[in-house]
């Protein structure tokens, strides 16, 4: 009966989110968000991508367009613009090799929604597994930051938005669980989930990650007030519990505001209005590269990091704009319109999961590099898979479907 059992557990799964699984679970273990080299790590990685992908639909994805779905063929037509132009104009340019393949690759982490649309379709339990993936990612990059396990290099593990997801979406899954009722097996859950959000947090904290720790403070804000519309005495009652918890452990939210000030007063906004001008003076030298851009392994002397030269903006969209000129901007766009307003019906069904995925993916378009990474991919792909899901389960508020089945 039992071999029974295993063998039912493995025929449920597609082995294509198996291998897209064991590509997160790599990748959270040993990987780094934007190495310097591909190696053996990496190689493990993309292969292990590739099959949970397959040959099959990527042919697909390039060559047939789709009925009645708006962003999946704005990002075919993204996908195949930047297939091209960039990489032309990269070519043509002399850019390094090694370069323009530290930019496709990300450029392809864009496209996860599309390219594994279909695989988590099919099963409403591949989602649930592909989810329980990223939230690995994102516990596991925390605690390699607080222990300082970079591998020699640094990786800015804290700013992934696997990390922020992990911590906003622990915090929500604890009120729910709390708010179904107060009970000692209640208790004791939404006790390990907010102990388990807090290691990202720390980790936040130790970096004073600003955007990120405003974003949990943000989410607790909306998810209070969420819950409050739907029962505002219950919220009431804990929110004075919460209070006297915090008050008992002491935890020192003056010191952590005033570190976070000083920083904002030694440094402000980063240059981010300068980096953004320095990509304006680049591409606005020629209608060539106005238009397409310098291409995949094009670099620019950034004001943000001293004035060294990097192949990288802290906006996706000036990233965008520096390699694929304005027709990239337009297409990506168009793209990134398109699954917001899909992030938009997953936030009205379930505003703890579709609060959990924006704040992440709001910063990384407009103030972090890390949608250099996997990491953007992956929270991308959360969106269209938790619509999915959502759909197929009927499942308009409550996290317990996900959580515990």
């Amino acid at each position: 009966m039992r071999r029974y059992n295993i063998l039912a557990i493995i025929n449920a799964y597609d082995y294509r989110v198996v291998c897209l699984f064991m590509a997160c679970v790599i990748y959270a273990v040993l990987g780094s968000p934007t190495p310097d080299s591909f190696g053996m790590k990496e190689l493990m990685v993309g292969s292990f991508l590739v099959i949970s992908i397959g040959v099959g639909q990527a042919r697909d994805v390039l060559l047939q367009p789709v009925k009645n779905c708006f962003w999946r063929n704005a990002g075919r037509v993204f996908l195949i613009y930047g297939l091209s132009m960039p990489l032309i104009m990269g070519v043509v340019s002399g850019h390094n090799l090694s370069a323009i393949m530290r930019d496709i690759m990300p450029f392809l982490f864009l496209f996860l929604p599309i390219f594994l649309y279909e695989l988590l379709r099919s099963k409403p339990h591949h989602f649930r597994l592909t989810l329980f993936a990223v939230l690995i990612i994102g516990f596991l990059f925390s605690g390699r930051s607080i222990m300082g396990i970079t591998g020699g290099e640094q990786l800015y593990l804290e700013n992934m938005p696997t990390v922020l997801f992990f911590a906003l979406f622990m915090i929500g899954c604890a009120v729910s669980v709390i708010m179904k009722g107060v009970s000692l097996r209640t208790i004791a859950a939404s006790s390990i989930l907010i102990g388990l959000s807090l290691v990202p947090i720390m980790a936040m904290v130790m970096t004073l990650q600003r955007a990120s720790l405003g974003a949990v403070a943000l989410y607790i804000t909306m998810i209070a007030g969420y819950f409050f519309y739907k029962s505002p005495v219950r919220v009431f009652v804990l929110s004075i519990v919460g209070v006297v918890v915090v008050l008992i452990v002491n935890i020192p939210f003056l010191t952590v505001f005033l570190s976070l000030w000083d920083k904002t007063q030694q440094v402000g906004l980063n240059m981010r209005p300068q980096e953004f001008q320095a990509v304006w003076d680049v591409i606005s030298v020629s209608p060539l590269t106005f238009l397409f851009g310098t291409g995949w392994g094009g670099q620019f002397n950034s004001p943000a990091v001293g004035g060294l030269s990097v192949n990288f903006t802290h906006n996706f969209f000036s990233s965008v704009l520096l390699k694929a000129g304005a027709m990239g901007v337009i297409l990506c766009v168009s793209y990134v319109a398109g699954l917001l307003e899909v992030l938009v019906r997953v936030t009205l069904r379930n505003p703890v999961l579709g609060f959990a995925l924006s704040a992440p993916i709001l910063i990384d378009l407009s103030l972090y590099a890390s949608f250099k990474s996997l990491d953007f991919g992956l929270v991308l792909l959360m969106i269209s898979g938790s619509l999915l899901y959502l759909r197929g389960n009927n499942e308009p508020e409550s996290l317990q479907v996900i959580v515990n089945e």
